[in-house]
């Protein structure tokens, strides 16, 4: 009886209206607008890109530009949680088939890494330097780089918890130090000198990455074991 009393109060299951063309329309310009922004980034550096660049570049008119993002600072914003869906879909796809296991971890850095070293990565590098010298951008993008940071060490965590490991502190130190030499690397590869060495180092982070994992799982088993001797 509550439940339908439940369902009459909210009245009947409404269906999701379709897009009209002016939605669409303004999706597709916004779409051009962050695939060129990242375009720039990559090639010009976040001081060389400006708005007018992009909007030349995306082939839409400023007005258009103006009236999804008023300032650079709203663009590079919204560029950036743009590259973060991308990189969340490359997660989704990467990772299907892969089983619980270190080798989903060793997938996680893989997918990672090729996400970083590309031209999303890097502008995606240029919005967060930016943003130390740009208030107005660092104010806005500060709560993006705190929610990423924080799904993906719940990310790991989860992977790590099914994994056997129960000291969650290493865990979160460790993929600070892997996403933080990961973005390096990828400065790294910019430059022809570095970049025959980069992919043994990524080969080596994994190795390193895998083994702090075997060795939390290692003393959550020694731990547990002697729980049941006591």
């Amino acid at each position: 009886m509550a439940a339908e009393q439940s369902q009459e109060a909210s009245g009947p299951e409404r269906k999701p209206r379709p897009r009209g063309p002016n939605a669409v329309r303004r999706q597709t310009t916004r779409d051009k607008l962050l695939n060129a922004t990242i375009e720039c980034l990559h090639e010009l550096g976040y001081h060389r890109t400006s708005t007018v660049i992009v909007t030349e570049r995306a082939q839409v008119s400023r007005g258009s530009l103006l009236h999804q993002f008023p300032t650079k600072a709203d663009l590079m914003v919204a560029t950036a949680r743009h590259i973060a869906r991308q990189r969340g879909q490359a997660h989704i796809e990467g990772l299907k088939g892969v089983p619980v296991s270190i080798e989903r971890m060793e997938k996680l850095v893989d997918i990672l890494w090729g996400e970083v070293n590309s031209p999303s990565g890097i502008a995606r590098i240029e919005i967060m330097l930016a943003s130390r010298s740009e208030p107005e951008l660092a104010a806005k993008y500060a709560p993006i780089v705190d929610e990423h940071s924080e799904n993906h060490r719940r990310l790991i965590w989860a992977l790590a918890k099914a994994l056997g490991v129960r000291n969650r502190a290493p865990i979160d130190a460790m993929v600070q130090l892997y996403a933080a030499s990961i973005r390096g690397l990828a400065i790294d590869a910019l430059f022809p000198e570095s970049r025959a060495h980069v992919q043994a180092a990524v080969e080596l982070l994994k190795q390193a990455l895998v083994d702090i994992i075997k060795r939390e799982v290692a003393a959550a088993r020694r731990a547990e074991m002697k729980v049941v001797e006591e």
